[in-house]
């Protein structure tokens, strides 16, 4: 049996070839009748003024786009594309109901051997939601994303014409918040000028559609200035001498520097801002906010929102020194194995008094204190500890502080109720605050 398939095997083969082929000579020869769906052929809206004229809008609920099949020679169906197609819905023909049926035409003239064609749109409807037209006036705010390039800011925006009139139905009407602009920045350096599309935005800045809305203009044109600005510094100057024993320690400012902008001979100039502060007869901290536009160099001018600037200037008692200790500066000692330490309050600030000669209080810093916690045979719970200090030489503790810590071990779940705490009360001086003179 099998020698029988196998026998010319080749002669075999090659007649199915030729069979296929003589099918498809017949197939088109005979060009068979044969259908076609094309998909989302959008349509296109006549006569919109029979709406508009009556003070009204349209919105499309429905049928904006349609299907068809087309039935005809193979021939010339498989040449056809959804391009071929117009699909149109003439709102002269508006039913009560607000629907007008879709019109299908082939745009592409049939061949003279074409034959009948066939089109079926399965009755499409385009159907509308007809509201009262609203008009309202606006002004144009003008937003940017992005950034200029470095060292320059904004200048000034100014967007032509700063006011439209908008026309919507009255449920996007509600909607509308302000009419806007969106400037897309990409490191520019210079003056510019551009021309925007108008946008509508709601109360919370989302953008809103704006299909079915008219704008008295249809473009806006920005011109953004552009500032060339450096920073300066911020500097204060003390006048006058503190009453007698008591000596300045140091002066603080924030912020130390702001951001300037003016001509660009102002600009090259090596500038900086200086504050005065009167601290005649002072017996304790002066501090003070200082407006900054007095005090500006000519030619400049503040940009931002930084408009006064908060200095402090510590006056202390000669002999004692005043510092003001965080979570940080305080080193911790003999923490038990297995176990988990935590400040009660991480954001602390102790403020703590050395005494001793002025000449050793000169150049005592922060971390000369040497300033530490001992955790030595605690248990879990919370604790008031007392700082400790290692002092140089000559240097003596005139207050001191307490911080409140917990101690957790691991596989204790009963870290809530205080053990063996220290009493002692719990210092929280702020570096505003004057200490005591003892």
């Amino acid at each position: 049996m099998k020698n029988k398939i196998m026998r010319n095997l080749g002669l075999k083969i090659l007649s199915l070839v030729v069979a296929f082929m003589f099918w498809l000579v017949v197939i088109n020869m005979t060009d068979p009748v044969t259908s076609r769906t094309f998909y989302n052929i959008p349509v296109q809206i006549l006569n919109e003024n029979i709406i508009t004229s009556s003070n009204q809008v349209y919105e499309v609920v429905s049928g904006d786009q349609v299907h068809v099949t087309v039935k005809g020679k193979r021939s010339f169906v498989e040449t056809l594309t959804a391009s071929n197609f117009e699909a149109t819905a003439d709102l002269s023909e508006l039913s009560k109901v607000n629907a007008v049926n879709v019109d299908v035409k082939l745009v592409k003239a049939p061949s003279a051997n074409a034959g009948a064609v066939e089109l079926d749109c399965d009755n499409a409807v385009l159907k509308l939601k007809l509201e009262k037209r609203v008009t309202r006036k606006f002004r144009v705010e003008v937003q940017y994303q992005g950034e200029l390039s470095e060292n320059y800011e904004m200048g000034d925006i100014v967007a032509k014409p700063n006011i439209v009139e908008v026309s919507c139905g009255e449920s996007k009407f509600k909607q509308i918040d302000h009419v806007g602009v969106m400037v897309h920045l990409n490191g520019e350096s210079e003056d510019f000028e551009r021309t925007y599309d108008p946008l509508l935005y709601d109360s919370e800045g989302t953008l809103l559609d704006t299909s079915n809305v008219s704008f008295s203009n249809d473009s806006i044109v920005v011109s953004i200035g552009v500032l060339q600005t450096k920073e300066i510094p911020v500097r204060v100057d003390a006048t006058g001498t503190p009453a007698a024993g008591y000596r300045l320690v140091q002066t603080d400012i924030r912020p130390e520097t702001i951001r300037v902008t003016g001509s660009k001979e102002a600009l090259k100039e090596n500038t900086s801002v200086h504050l005065p502060v009167d601290i005649d007869g002072a017996r304790g901290d002066v501090e003070k906010e200082i407006a900054l536009e007095d005090y500006i160099p000519e030619g400049l001018r503040v940009v931002g929102d930084t408009l006064t600037v908060s200095v402090r200037c510590d006056i202390e008692k000669n002999g004692r020194r005043s510092f003001i200790l965080s979570a940080t500066d305080i080193a911790v000692r003999n923490l038990p194995q297995n176990c988990t330490m935590n400040f009660v309050n991480p954001d602390i600030k102790c403020q703590v008094m050395m005494a001793a000669d002025e000449d050793k209080l000169e150049n005592l810093a922060l971390t000369d204190l040497g300033a530490y916690i001992d955790l030595s045979g605690l248990g879990a719970g919370t604790h008031n500890l007392e700082v400790n200090y290692t002092l140089p030489q000559g240097i003596t503790v005139k207050k001191g502080a307490w911080v409140q810590v917990i101690l957790s071990f691991q596989g204790d779940e009963s870290t809530a109720a205080p053990a063996t705490a220290t009493p002692g009360p719990t210092v929280t001086a702020t570096p505003t605050e004057e200490p005591k003179e003892e």
